[in-house]
């Protein structure tokens, strides 16, 4: 009897000790950007206390903020060996750390259906997976997404209160719109156009080039209806447009602060009523005063007469949100406690709040928003700085759309189907192209002195006017800066993704 008791006895350790062994936690670290204003420490957040007893994975965090970001990330990679297991939701060069130095861990081989299920069932949708892999076609981070099939940014609008006034129609051509200016200014509205300088906010005074046939944006360079790269402000419709901007400038039509302002200045005078015509992301939820929002509606890009409409457009796709290190001690283990917030529900709940109380699912099987605490969200749930994966297609299956949000995609249809989008959007050159390191290099050299002397070179034109002198030598300038190579750069990398 004794040794059967002992025995026993012995079994039950057994047993106690194989169950202990079978539950013990997953041990990762994380190196994780937060938001200035985001002052909970994950370690003690509600949604990650949650996740662990899902994921029998503990996760402690090196919270980062914007500020001390790059200082913190270069010791971080200068000394590898003690790198953390995660980097999540800040971007890193790739090519560099990646591609290069082999200090970030490829994923390929560990992107399958039983170990990432939901992320592995969006990847593909919109695709959204096209501008993930570097350029040796390697994977090395899984993306965050919060798509809304948005396909631009600035929106054209008017003072409709004021064209009433006028008893004008809304502006179709470039003609009409300065004609417009004219009688607002007769009037006695003190900025008829005002825009901001910011280069790249919704409202600022580039967007004016897609009315001559240039997709401005923030890297100079478009794609022609031949697929060959093209430096912007080389273009007629480039020179046309600042010609324009100056006789505005000189009959007192644009407010002269649109080459000087920021965003909330702009703001200001529009819900100030001095502005009767500008570009802006859209009406609802923004700057502008919900009491104003009634004078203005949205009309489709006026046009240049001899030019198409070109307006920049925007792919939705993904940003990085976790890279893996060298020094990751279980990818799975990290890539399973991932993609564990990307389940539906979960995923919801991290960026929105707790289920009954921030959200809800409603009667069509959608979940909606029903009450946002503001900044208080962040001290329970991660918010923007937890991980979220939806293309568009999917996103509008299980999310009831706030009204800004529809607004926003009602716009976006609408200029879609009017056919005033650029031939192709800049991102295909700045996201699915990619470049060797050494190029990527080369080009962002170049970058740095060309955006110096357009932006110097497009206030002046504006409030100087454009001789056939002037315009020359800019071009000359650009030359010497080597624009032709920075365009040639991209062609290369362009060609590379189409032969692809």
């Amino acid at each position: 009897m004794k040794k059967l008791v002992s025995l026993i006895l012995s079994l039950c350790m057994l047993m106690s000790l194989s169950a202990a062994l079978g539950e013990s936690k997953t041990e990762l670290t994380a190196f994780q950007y937060a938001l200035e204003n985001q002052n909970t420490d994950f370690n003690n957040l509600w949604f990650f206390d949650e996740l662990e007893n899902k994921t029998n994975t503990h996760v402690t965090f090196d919270m980062v903020k914007d500020a001390d970001w790059d200082t913190k990330a270069n010791i971080m990679f200068s000394m590898p060996d003690s790198m953390p297991d995660m980097i999540i939701r800040h971007p890193v060069d790739v090519e560099e750390y990646g591609v290069s130095q082999g200090l970030l861990l490829p994923l390929d081989e560990y992107l399958t259906e039983e170990i990432m299920p939901n992320y592995m069932s969006r990847l593909h949708l919109n695709n959204a997976d096209a501008s993930i892999p570097a350029s040796d076609g390697k994977t090395y981070y899984i993306g965050y997404l919060i798509a809304q099939n948005v396909n631009h940014s600035g929106t054209w609008y008017i003072n409709q209160t004021e064209l009433d006034k006028l008893g004008i129609a809304a502006p179709t051509t470039i003609a009409e719109v300065t004609d417009m200016l004219r009688k607002m200014k007769e009037d006695g509205m003190q900025y008829p156009f005002s825009a901001s300088y910011t280069r790249f906010g919704p409202e600022t005074i580039w967007n004016q080039f897609a009315s001559f046939g240039v997709p401005e944006n923030t890297y100079y360079y478009y794609i022609d209806e031949n697929d060959q790269v093209q430096f912007t402000a080389a273009q007629p419709g480039w020179r046309a447009c600042v010609e324009w901007l100056h006789q505005l400038y000189e009959e007192g039509l644009m407010d002269p602060e649109s080459l000087t302002q920021d965003s909330n200045l702009w703001a200001n005078k529009v819900n100030e009523g001095q502005v009767g015509y500008f570009c802006y992301l859209r009406l609802k939820a923004t700057a502008i005063q919900e009491d104003k929002i009634g004078n203005f509606k949205s009309i489709l890009p006026p046009v240049a007469d001899g030019y198409k409409a070109a307006v920049s457009s925007i792919l939705e796709l993904p940003e990085p949100g976790v890279y893996l290190t060298k020094n990751c001690k279980d990818p799975v283990a990290a890539l399973k406690w991932i993609d564990a917030q990307l389940e539906t529900e979960t995923m919801m709940i991290a960026a929105n709040g707790k289920l009954g109380e921030q959200i809800i699912l409603n009667d069509q099987g959608k979940y909606e928003v029903i009450n946002n605490p503001g900044n208080e969200l962040y001290s329970f749930v991660p918010v923007i700085m937890g991980q979220f994966f939806a293309p568009g297609d999917y996103y509008t299956e299980i999310y009831q759309m706030a009204p800004h949000r529809v607004e926003r995609y009602e716009d976006s249809k609408t200029y879609a189907e009017a056919g005033v989008l650029e031939n192709k959007s800049f991102h295909y050159l700045r996201d699915l192209s990619k470049m060797s390191n050494e190029d990527s290099i080369e080009a962002a050299d170049i970058y740095t002195e060309l955006s110096k002397l357009v932006e110097e070179s497009f206030a002046k034109f504006v409030r100087e006017g454009v001789t056939d002198e002037s315009w020359n030598d800019f071009q000359n300038q650009a030359k010497s800066i080597g624009v032709e190579r920075y365009i040639e750069l991209y062609q290369n990398a362009y060609n590379a993704y189409l032969a692809k």
